[in-house]
This record gives C-alpha cells, structure tokens and sequence, in this order.
C-alpha cells in the first residue's frame, strides 16, 4: 500500500496549497456584503428601491422559482467611503454567476464580456476593475457601487461579497484566485489531453487493449469539457453550452469508470450496461427537459454517476485488499479522492449550502485520476522501452566513440603526411627559386636604372622570400608574423611619405597561424598598402593587429579620399584578390568607409579558425 499513502500525502499538501490563498483581510479592503437589490432589464443602474439583504446571494436559494424560469439582470447596490490618500483603488469580485457589470457612482468602469449571446462566463473567473481616481468623492465620502449581474435559467446566478481596496493589493488576490482557477486548469488541462493522444496511441498499437481507447477518450473529452472553467465566452449559447458541458460530463464519466474496470481486472460486469445508459441517457434527458428542470436533471445525473463511481471503488478496493494488487491499491486511493470531491461538488451543484460557495474541487481531483491510471497504464511500456533504450543508447554511444576515434587518427594521418609533402616540395621550390630566381632579382635590384624600376625589383624579391622561406613544419607566432609585416609596412609608408600608425593588441605571443594563414595574410597586408599608395591620397595610415575576445583582427585605415564605391560594387582585381584570398583560409573579408574618413579593410579569422598557441 505503498502508493496509496503516497498519494494520500500528495493530496494533503495539495489542500493545504489551496488552503492558502484565502489570507487574512487586510484592514485597508473593504468588504461589501450589505446591498440592496433589483430586479431590472435597464441598462443603467436603478435610481433607488430594492430590497436589503447580505452576500453571498444564491439565486437558487432565494428567489428559486424566478432562477429557473428567464434570463433576468439583477441590480446590487453597495455603497462604501473614499479612503484618505492617492492610492488607486480597485474593485474586486471574487466570484459571481454568470456575468456582471460594473458601475461607480453611475459611471460604467467594466464588465465581464458581452450580455448578449454568447454572453461572457465568468462563474468560475474573479473580476478585478480599476476605479479612475476622478470618479471617486472626496475622502470620508459615500460612494455609490452598482453591480449588474445577468441570471441564466441553465446556471446559478450568485453574486459573494465584494472587496474595494488598493488596486496592487486586490491585484495581488485576483492574480492568486486566477492562478488556481484558471491558470492551474489550463495547464492540466494541456496536460491530460497530451496523455489522452498517448493512450490512443497505444491501443492502435496494441488494438486488444480496449482500456486504452476508453481511457484515451475520457482523457479527450475530460479536456475539452474542463474549457467551461476558463473560457470568457463560449462558442454557443449559453443554454446549448450547459447541455453540452453537463452531458459530456457523464460521457467521459462512464468511459473513464469502464476503463478502470477493464484495466484492473476487478470485475463488475453488471456495471457496465449502467454506465453506457447513463453516457446514452444524458444528452438526451439533458437536451429535452424544459429550463425549469435542468438544474435538477443534471443534479440528478451527477448522482447517479457518483453511485456508480461508489460501486467501482468498492470493487477496486476489493482487487486491492483481497487479491494484493499493488495497480488497484494505487487507484483506490485517487478514484477515492475524487469520490469524495465528487460528492462535495454535487451537493454544491444542488445549492444544498452546506459549504462555502468558492469552494470547487472536483476540476482539482479530476488530475489525480488521470495521472496516477496513466502511470499505471504506462509503466509497462515504460519499463521495456527504458531498457532497450539504454542498450540501444549504449551501443550507438559505442559505435560513435570507435568511429570518432578512427576518423581523429585518419585525418591525422592524412594531415601529417600532407605537412610532409608540402614542406618537401616547398624545400625543392626554395633550392630551385633562392639559387636562380633569387640571385637575378637581386641583381635587379642594383642595377636598376630608377627607384620606380628598383621598388618593383624589391617587391618581386619579398613576394618570393614569402612563398619559399616559410618552410618550417610548425605555426608561426602571430608576435614574429606582426614584427616582419610592421617593418615592411613601415618601409613602404615611409617612402611614399605616409605616417604608420602600428597598433598591436592582445597576448600576441601566445598564439600562432599556420603557413597558409600567415602567408595569405600576409598578402592581403601588403595588397592593401599598395592600394593605399596608390589611391587613399593621404599622409596618415593606420594598421591593427588584434587579438579580440571572438578571434583575430587584421584592420588597414587611411585618412584620405574615401572608398569610390560601396564594398562589393566594381571593386578593381585587387580588392577581388584579397578577398579570395580570405575566402580561401576561410576568414572574413570587409572594406567599408572609415568612420572619419577615407577607407578601411578588416579580416578576421574567428578562435577556432587559428592554429592555436605558439610552441
């Protein structure tokens, strides 16, 4: 019995949360429970008249005969004093039946939704209104409040005493009402109907599990019909509306009770021709009788379908005790609770006034029953699945491990012997280049007739020195890589007769590019100088060299004439080279114009792109 005093425990600390949000009255609210009321189709509050009497009042009880026969508007007329102070006030009307309007001294501050049909239903929903401070007398003063309520034969028109407060401390109960009402309802609501679909599911995998299909069923149309605790206005009228609700109620009833029989194997055979007459019988009984009756019919039904329910947990209780079912004993104690809620609603639902009239709790029991015999109708896939999961999930992890593995050392294999190719092939080139192509240019560089002629020597010198000297199997420092290009940079600028700005950011040193990278940078640095040269018009340039919090920054700025057009737009062969050549180390390339002035170049290269530390 393990699982019935689980629950058992689970359902007292779930009294105690609803016990919680009725609080202590706070001195600064007052309640209204003394009005004056009349019956009255005006729209407008009534000049005076009516009769005296105290909240709660239940039609039901008081004027029964006038409940039952038409819509009616009843006028209630409270009156309370303007409190010292600025503080905004508010109206709060914990609960009420069906829908009502309010009015301060005459002026309309809200309602609940139209009074038309479809009328707006808030029976189960707390009302809060602000009051606009100008509407309000003078501090000590009177002030007249007039509550329109709208009366339904096929509902119960009631109006509980209400609360005129600070608007923060009001909106405070009316958040905490709606939560419990509302709020709580929607989410089971979500809830019950996901596991509805997932018990469909089932018995159309396993078709000889009739439990499951009723069960899936109740679950669905448990959903739909709990949408009366939350929905401001319904999709019919409210007369169709009640019949509908009232009567899916006995449906899901009996479905749900069948299922419980069938699934715990306790028997009741001669229940069930009771139960499918009562899910029958409903609609029809429901749907004929005149307004007068219909409160009392669906009374009726409600009884009949708690006898019932009665009679199932007796059987359940004797699957659980006398044939030591640990399912049926789990189920005894939830179908038990909600018996015993059941009853209580059904008293509350006859206006017996035995208890107060906020006070609703089957839509809270209801959960429990669906949760705990979906639980238990689970469980059985669950188990089984949970297993072959785990062997399933534990191969699949072992498979993934070996062919991560296998491929880590294929790619490095494979980069390892390319780094070798390369590095012989580029000792081949340098041998080649250093002893003939190297010795000529620099002869060219000598023997030039003008400096134009020598520059264009030199700088066909660096680019081979670039392509062959960087041989070495390992990265490049990014502190050795800055130094070459700020020296050479600095050349170049100097004898055009342009100022370097050299700036270098970050732990250089401790990082490193790999020689596509430094060699492809490297070209795009000197790339972007030339064009600075040739085009920026400028006597100031700056250059960054940055290491940054996402990766490495590479920025070439003038201060000149600006860019001819927007990056991207007729740029010449060497804007379209530098950004191959990032595109081929996988950087990325921008030229934008210079916040002040003249144009700017960036590539960078993200941390995972870089080759990693230095050494």
């Amino acid at each position: 019995m393990a699982g019935l005093a689980s629950c058992l425990r689970c359902w007292l600390l779930l009294a105690l949360l609803l016990a919680g949000p009725a609080g202590a009255q706070d001195a600064s609210v007052q309640v209204l429970d003394r009005a004056r009321f009349t019956v009255s189709a005006s729209l407008l509050p009534p000049d005076a008249g009516g009769v005296e009497l105290t909240l709660p009042d239940a039609w039901m009880e008081r004027r029964p005969d006038q409940a039952r026969r038409d819509v009616a508007h009843g006028w209630y007329s409270l009156v309370f004093s303007t409190p010292a102070g600025n503080a905004v006030q508010a109206v709060y009307l914990p609960r009420l039946g069906l829908n009502a309007q309010v009015f301060i001294n005459g002026a309309a501050i809200g309602s609940g939704g139209p009074f038309a049909e479809p009328v707006g239903r808030n029976w189960n929903r707390p009302l809060l209104f602000t009051i606009p401070h100008g509407l309000l007398r003078p501090a000590g003063r009177e002030n007249r409040l007039d509550i329109r309520l709208l009366s339904h034969p096929y509902t119960q028109a009631s109006l509980e005493p209400v609360q005129v407060g600070p608007e923060p401390l009001l909106r405070q109960r009316y958040e905490q009402a709606l939560f419990w009402r509302i709020n709580l309802n929607q989410a089971a609501t979500l809830i019950i109907a996901g596991m509805g679909l997932l018990m469909l599911t089932l018995w159309w995998q396993r078709r000889q599990e009739v439990a499951y299909a009723w069960f899936g069923l109740s679950s669905l149309i448990w959903a739909a019909q709990s949408a009366n605790l939350y929905l401001p206005a319904a999709p019919l009228d409210t007369a169709a509306w009640e019949i509908l609700v009232n009567a899916s109620f006995q449906v899901f009833s009996a479905l749900l009770l069948a299922a419980l029989l069938r699934f715990s194997g306790a028997g009741g055979r001669p229940l069930m021709p009771w139960l499918w007459g009562s899910a029958l019988a409903a609609p029809l009984l429901l749907g004929l009788v005149p307004a007068p009756w219909f409160l009392p019919a669906s009374t009726l039904l409600h009884g009949i379908t708690l006898v019932l329910a009665l009679a199932v947990l007796a059987l359940l209780i004797r699957a659980a005790f006398r044939w030591h079912n640990r399912d049926a004993g789990v189920l005894v104690a939830a179908m038990g609770l909600v018996v015993l809620f059941g009853a209580h609603d059904l008293l509350k639902h006859g206006q017996t006034g035995l208890f107060p009239a906020d006070v609703h709790l089957l839509h809270y029991s209801a959960p429990l029953i669906f949760l705990m015999v979906g639980l238990v109708m689970t469980s059985r896939f669950v188990t089984v699945l949970n297993q072959f999961e785990d062997l399933n999930n534990d191969l699949e992890a072992r498979v993934e491990a070996k062919q991560a593995e296998l491929m880590e050392s294929t790619q490095r294999m494979h980069a390892l012997e390319t780094e070798q190719a390369i590095g012989e092939e580029r000792e081949r080139i340098y041998r080649d280049l250093h002893d003939d192509v190297g010795a000529k240019l620099l002869s060219l560089v000598y023997r030039a007739g003008n400096p134009e002629n020598a520059g264009l020597a030199r700088s066909a010198l660096q680019d081979l020195r670039d392509v062959v000297s960087i041989i070495q199997p390992e990265n490049l420092t990014l502190e050795a890589l800055g130094a070459d290009w700020r020296a050479e940079c600095e050349r170049r600028l100097s004898d055009a007769g342009i100022e370097l700005e050299w700036i270098g950011e970050g732990e250089l040193d401790g990082h490193a590019l790999s020689q596509p990278q430094a060699l492809n940078l490297g070209r795009i640095l000197r790339e972007a100088v030339s064009n600075l040269i040739k085009h920026a018009q400028t006597s100031r340039a700056r250059i960054r060299l940055a290491l940054e919090p996402d990766g490495l920054a590479l920025e070439v700025r003038d201060f000149g004439v600006g860019c001819p057009v927007p990056a991207g737009q007729g740029n010449g062969r060497g804007l379209r080279n530098m950004a191959m050549r990032a595109e081929r180390i996988g950087a990325v390339f921008e030229q934008q114009g210079a916040t002040q002035g003249g144009c700017a170049i960036r590539v960078f290269l993200t941390n995972r792109q870089l080759a990693g530390p230095a050494g």
